[in-house]
């Protein structure tokens, strides 16, 4: 496959009405903190897009055992919130990559607000085609590799977990959440992977520990998430509807309509039982 077929480039992953109408996060903290420093755990219930909010960092924290002198990539980073929020809590340093610019951006502004640039450093970039002797310390120097529903937007697994062992310590840790098939999807579901969430080619759960095992991983748990995660998705649904005239009156219709979309959508997906979640940890071999 070409690169622009295994990479979601900058432009191409604006058709997913999630990633579509950014400035929302910085209306929204201009709002909440106006131009005071910013504490990243009260920020974080604005920048943070995975599932089940500080819990599952804390799962990282606890995982990884992170700590001041651990290293942590965050591939994907979006806004920056679990970065953040992972340096904020141990003291580790996270390199926060980011394919898109002007989230990017926006994150690292957000870090220097939280006053976290000495140990939240933001990269923008995609794992696959990045210099990777110029991330952070190079390859085999990170303690943890950290990813909250990124690699869906990949479909060339293989590629991807072999760029992650590649930055990982011998023993260091994988911890990822993701989506992956549990069974055949319909045409309709299909088409909103692929248009919705920007999501093509999922693997089943005997294929990601394959590719997992091919790139090097081993002590690999592959836990299911479907069950709390399809409670998640329509807990956030019903809230933001409950909440459709104070968000309308802070950011449009547009963005309302691009939201509501979004969220209905992957409703929608995990209710048809053929979506899956997924949370992964795994070490990358010794030898």
């Amino acid at each position: 496959m070409s690169p622009s077929q295994d990479v979601p480039n900058d432009d191409a992953i604006k058709t997913m009405k999630l990633y579509t109408h950014v400035e929302r996060i910085q209306r929204e903290v201009k709002s909440r903190f106006g131009s005071e420093a910013i504490d990243p755990i009260a920020l974080s219930e604005i920048d943070c897009m995975h599932y089940e909010g500080n819990d599952a960092i804390e799962d990282v924290i606890q995982a990884i055992k992170l700590n001041s002198s651990s290293k942590v990539l965050d591939v994907g980073s979006g806004f920056g919130g679990v970065a953040r929020v992972l340096s904020a809590q141990s003291k580790c340093t996270t390199v926060a990559m980011e394919l898109q610019s002007d989230i990017h951006n926006c994150a690292e502004d957000l870090s220097k607000r939280c006053n976290l640039s000495d140990l939240v450093k933001h990269v923008e970039g995609d794992v696959l085609n990045y210099d990777l002797s110029k991330l952070g310390d190079g390859p085999s120097t990170f303690d943890g590799l950290v990813s909250f529903l990124v690699f869906l937007h990949i479909p060339d697994k293989l590629s991807l977990l072999n760029s992650c062992a590649n930055m990982l310590k011998a023993g260091g840790t994988l911890f990822v959440e993701d989506y992956y098939r549990r069974s055949s999807f319909t045409d309709a579901e299909l088409k909103s992977l692929s248009t919705d969430v920007f999501c093509q080619d999922l693997p089943t759960q005997d294929e990601y520990i394959a590719a997992l095992e091919s790139a090097g991983f081993d002590n690999i748990q592959f836990i299911d998430k479907t069950k709390e995660w399809a409670t998640f998705v329509k807990g956030r649904l019903a809230k933001f509807e409950g909440n459709k005239e104070k968000f309308i009156s802070s950011h449009g219709e547009p963005t309302y309509a691009s939201l509501h979309y979004f969220y209905k959508s992957v409703v929608t997906l995990f209710v048809g039982g053929n979506l899956g979640g997924v949370r992964i940890i795994a070490s990358k071999k010794e030898s």
